[in-house]
């Protein structure tokens, strides 16, 4: 682990710390995955390896997605509206949050453009004023407020790397894993549906107690979909106004403290 972790530089090592403390953070304040026993390994185990190797139930695993599939092409013919509403919302909040996270990338990229720039003028000037007798002070005056731009820059770069990319990518993320439960649900609910219509039309004894486990199963990924719903939008509002917030303000920082720089010499150079 030692040598793993020495090959990256610290920066990288701080994000992914900060990543992990929020990702931890999460999951202990959730009513159901803080009580995992999956959870309860990820914590206390010396090493991960061993745990993955005894994994239990690759077979039902295996089992699941051939019925997934099948599901799929079956189709579902019931699904409730309030989970059709989830449905589009999540691909609508999906399509939005990921064209934020495009543009704010560009943005990063089009400020480290700017900032090289910055980072090049600043010696141009010095070196001009040293060969302009006359306009001396203010080419130097010049330099020294680029100089300060390209540090204001620097930090607003940083914030938006540390504040805001981390925020609108963490949602990406769950935008996906949103969708992936909402397709777990519709499995279920169609297996539910197909071998509620096989006992219908044949009624064999011996699927009926499957068919009430998949009706519980159905009603439980129902409640849970539900609960986890209100807790993540309330979530997903807090942490993304506050990304958002934050970055408007620092914007505002910036931005003064760049027309700050520049306000001594044109005051004396009119």
């Amino acid at each position: 682990m030692k040598g793993m972790v020495e090959r990256f530089n610290d920066d990288f090592i701080e994000t992914r710390r900060k990543a992990l403390h929020r990702f931890l953070n999460k999951i202990s304040e959730h009513p159901i995955l803080s009580y995992s026993q999956h959870f309860k390994v990820f914590l206390t185990a010396q090493e991960l390896t061993s745990h993955k190797k005894q994994r239990s139930g690759l077979p039902e695993q295996d089992g699941e997605t051939v019925r997934a599939v099948a599901n799929s092409v079956r189709g579902l013919r019931n699904r409730p509206e309030e989970f059709t509403l989830m449905q589009e919302y999540v691909e609508d909040f999906s399509n939005k949050i990921c064209s934020v996270d495009k543009v704010t990338q560009r943005i990063i990229k089009e400020q480290r453009e700017y900032l090289d720039e910055l980072k090049q003028y600043g010696p141009t000037y010095t070196q001009w004023a040293g060969s302009e007798e006359d306009l001396a002070e203010p080419l130097k005056g010049v330099a020294r407020c680029v100089e300060g731009c390209s540090k204001e820059t620097e930090e607003q770069i940083q914030h938006l790397s540390e504040v805001l990319v981390p925020a609108l990518h963490e949602y990406v993320l769950c935008a996906e894993t949103l969708k992936a439960v909402m397709r777990r649900r519709d499995n279920i609910q169609a297996e539910f549906e197909a071998k509620n219509e096989a006992l219908a039309s044949r009624k064999p004894e011996n699927q009926e107690a499957e068919v009430d486990g998949l009706a519980d199963r159905v009603e439980l990924a129902n409640n849970a979909l539900k609960g986890d719903w209100s807790r993540w939008q309330k979530g997903m509002r807090t942490d993304l106004k506050s990304a958002f917030i934050s970055t408007a303000e620092k914007n505002v920082d910036y931005y003064e403290k760049v027309s700050s720089r520049f306000r001594p010499i044109t005051k004396k150079n009119p």
